[in-house]
């Protein structure tokens, strides 16, 4: 059973996933370029959370997250060495955009049949990636909590065991879990995003989710 949580990734998203996974018991250490950031979040986290370097982070998770921005990718990957990865569950959290212009949309990067899933993927042959969380704000990821129902949680990877942790993961937050196939479908859970940013902006609104109607 996964305990250890290896967090690449230090802004909104990852302070914020990180603090789910702490609520729910796990141990957690964020991997980061600059440990002083996040100094005053580890004192208001407590037992269980560290701060270290990308490397550190990724040889401690026996589960990886990766939340950082669609363009550091890369260079996160090759700080935390793609050794560290092989094997285990990767829950990509990231959306390739483009921010051209101040308080504008940004635009995606990447687009069908391409994604920035199936490249992590082909970069990290050994690790299980799976794409999730990356369609809502930091703020619903680990409590969905809306007045309007259940929200629902789309996941893409080519490893059943691996989503299935990661549904589960989901699930325990609050989540309903849809699975929407193989690691090359990430370009529909991107594409999502797009939409979920796209009304964000054109109506200054940044709490809402998606929520699929089956009746």
């Amino acid at each position: 059973m996964v305990q250890k949580i290896g967090i690449l990734g230090s802004g909104m998203v990852g302070k914020a996933l990180a603090e789910g996974f702490l609520k729910k018991g796990y141990e957690v250490k964020i991997g980061t370029r600059d440990e002083s950031k996040l100094s005053e979040w580890l004192v208001g986290n407590g037992k269980g959370a560290v701060v270290g370097h990308f490397i550190d982070a990724a040889e401690f998770g026996e589960l990886l997250v990766l939340c950082c921005k669609g363009d550091a990718v890369d260079d996160v990957i090759n700080l935390a060495k793609e050794d560290n990865f092989a094997g285990k569950v990767v829950i990509d959290v990231t959306n390739p955009l483009i921010f051209e212009e101040e308080g504008k949309a940004p635009k995606m990067d990447i687009g069908f049949p391409d994604s920035l899933g199936k490249r992590i993927q082909e970069a990290l042959p050994e690790a299980k990636i799976v794409k999730a969380f990356n369609i809502v704000t930091s703020a619903y990821m680990c409590n969905p909590k809306l007045e309007e129902g259940v929200p629902d949680m789309f996941i893409a990877g080519d490893d059943e065991e691996a989503k299935n942790i990661v549904g589960k993961i989901a699930s325990d937050w609050g989540w309903q879990v849809n699975d929407l196939g193989g690691i090359k479908e990430s370009y529909l859970l991107e594409a999502l995003a797009m939409i979920w940013i796209r009304y964000a902006f054109l109506n200054n609104h940044w709490t809402h989710a998606f929520k699929l109607l089956k009746k």
